[in-house]
């Protein structure tokens, strides 16, 4: 019996060891689409300017490429659906806002909003993040 026990304890080890080598091989491979990485920066930004808001302070810096979200490519060519293109100016629109220096909460919010409303139609993954911001 503990023959048995031990084959099936190292055919396990043995097997899970293997799974997180494939695994760890994928993600070496995984190479993030345009639309993806920008999301990304977009994250990194807008945790940024949730900061400078709750100081006080004012969003004196929105980078431009954000501009570019409807024509970055993605991982499954959402890029070129009417609905992802539908939904592209309700976040630029509130990016004009900040910069304009329009009440930048409001415009900020409206930005985050934008970015939950597509995510909830594309890819949800990322709303237990955007709902952070």
């Amino acid at each position: 019996m503990k023959y048995i026990m031990f084959i099936i304890i190292a055919s396990a080890t043995i097997s899970c060891g293997q799974f997180n080598k494939n695994t760890s091989e994928q993600a070496d491979m995984y190479e993030a689409s345009e639309l993806s990485t920008m999301m990304r920066e977009m994250v990194t930004w807008s945790k940024e300017a949730k900061a400078i808001l709750a100081i006080g302070d004012t969003i004196t810096h929105i980078p431009q490429s954000f501009y570019d979200l409807a024509i970055q490519t993605a991982t499954r060519g959402e890029h070129e659906e009417a609905a992802f293109l539908g939904m592209v100016p309700a976040y630029t629109d509130a990016l004009k806002g900040i910069e304009r220096l329009d009440s930048q909460q409001y415009f900020y919010n409206a930005s985050i909003q934008a970015c939950e409303t597509c995510h909830a139609v594309y890819c949800g993954g990322p709303l237990d993040v955007i709902n952070q911001l």
